[in-house]
């Protein structure tokens, strides 16, 4: 009998024994197979961008099968980026931040789980990420640049992930998939200035679905923020490129004379076609009695209300999970498990003012090294993805998400760590000025960069 009322437990431990061995038995072969980082993290950011939240919620909170894939990405490829980990110079600012937010990170599920906040333990994120993404940028500083031009197609993705979301009708997180896009558009962006206009063509018609079914202001503001800082970092060195491609005349043609045509024929602007409900959402944006005018008036009373809050404990912050409520005459005008809805401010708030400085530092230090070092073709897309993920920070939860904090914190780690890579010239990227003015003085101009488009993100 007592065989038979252990048999349940017996085959419990059975299944996890077999579990276990079949992960180092996956990793064992993993290691012996070529690209085989590459195919992982296509594994994991595919469905990523095509499926967006129903796929990166997969899971038991705070873990997801997203973050489960990205770990077994960087175990399976951990003899590449290992020993490099701690002992790589361009990364230990980066090593250092990702360091002192895990750390904080820690007390703050602590201290939200033991005053019983909700999701308290999903605030692991915030610690999580950015050491993923540390881990994930040693990697990527291991492998020849030329590996990821074949992965580049993985960007097409987001695209076809948003037409795929019309066609089957599911909630659109607008946010999110602004987020992919502008990562994609800046990319694009790069290669439209190269002679090569698909994947920017592409995206411009994943930013056009995304306006006519969501009509939301953040996520294309990111979108068109990544392309244009992209755009004004390739032109800003390559200066003797100074026409505008026909493709962007055109659009800013059609788009002008449409908004004419409407307004002079009296019809509301709201009945244009794809931005008809961007426009009138815009136009509302200074009306508190519209809905377009109380969220704006919403995020701003959440921000100061996280500021006034983490006021209490600045140096460790109000804990993970702490909601934030915004009250007016009694009544509770944002959601009962809000959060700040601003990345930036979300640091300072659920782990204290020191981390909040150190997210901010991060993402100046990572734009400045990524436009210094701009003549690379690759540091251009960098620098506008840096741009649209810094965009998406300040309007909505970019860092602290599941299905948007991965991408960013990917990109804002991969752009940082680019800095010091060689073009394939013997030039490193960011190099001293005077190697670069070496470089003018034999030929006249810069000696071009090749065609390398780094796509870890």
């Amino acid at each position: 009998m007592s065989f038979f009322n252990s048999t349940p437990q017996f085959y419990s431990d059975f299944a996890v024994v077999c579990a276990a061995v079949s992960v180092v038995g996956v990793l064992v072969l993993a290691m012996c197979l070529r690209g085989v980082g590459w195919l992982l993290w296509a594994v994991c950011l595919v469905p990523l961008f095509l499926l967006c939240r129903t796929y990166a919620t997969v899971g038991v909170a705070p873990f997801y099968a997203l973050d489960v894939l990205a770990a077994f990405a960087l175990l399976a490829t951990l003899h590449q980026w290992g020993p490099r980990v701690f002992s790589e110079k361009r990364l230990r600012w980066f090593r250092a931040a990702a360091v002192g937010l895990a750390v904080m990170t820690c007390q703050a599920v602590y201290r939200g789980m033991a005053s019983g906040y909700p999701e308290a333990l999903k605030g692991l994120i915030l610690g999580f990420y950015p050491v993923l993404g540390w881990c994930a940028a040693t990697w990527f500083l291991t492998r020849p640049a030329h590996e990821a031009v074949r992965w580049r197609w993985v960007l097409y993705v987001p695209t076809a992930g948003l037409l795929l979301a019309a066609a089957l009708r599911v909630p659109l997180p607008a946010a999110a998939w602004g987020l992919y896009l502008a990562i994609a558009g800046a990319f694009g962006a790069q290669l439209r200035l190269r002679g090569n206009s698909r994947l920017l063509l592409w995206t411009l018609v994943g930013a056009a679905l995304m306006t006519a079914i969501a009509s939301k202001r953040g996520p294309l503001l990111a979108v068109l923020a990544a392309m244009a800082a992209t755009t004004l970092a390739g032109r800003a060195y390559h200066r003797r490129a100074r026409r505008l491609p026909v493709l962007s005349w055109g659009i800013a043609t059609l788009g002008v004379v449409g908004v004419l045509g409407f307004t002079l024929s009296g019809q509301d602007v709201s009945g244009m076609p794809v931005v008809g409900g961007l426009a009138a959402r815009v136009s509302r944006s200074h009306d508190t009695s519209t809905e377009a005018g109380a969220n704006v008036e919403l995020r701003l009373e959440m921000w100061k209300e996280a500021l006034r809050e983490v006021r209490e404990d600045p140096l460790l912050g109000a804990g993970a999970g702490h909601p934030i409520e915004v009250v007016e005459n009694g009544k509770h005008l944002n959601a009962p498990r809000a959060g700040p809805h601003n990345s930036f401010v979300g640091y300072l708030y659920y782990l204290g003012w020191p981390a909040g400085i150190a997210v901010v530092l991060l993402v100046a230090a990572t734009l400045r090294r990524t436009w210094r070092a701009r003549h690379h073709p690759a540091a251009a897309s960098w620098f506008g993805a840096t741009v649209g993920v810094s965009v998406t920070a300040f309007t909505n939860v970019a860092f602290e998400t599941t299905y948007i904090g991965l991408p960013s914190w990917m990109v804002l780690a991969c752009a940082y760590a680019l800095v010091g890579v060689p073009r394939g010239d013997g030039v490193a990227v960011g190099g001293t000025r005077a190697a670069v003015l070496s470089d003018r003085s034999r030929t006249g101009r810069p000696r071009p960069a090749p065609a390398v488009m780094p796509v870890s993100s």
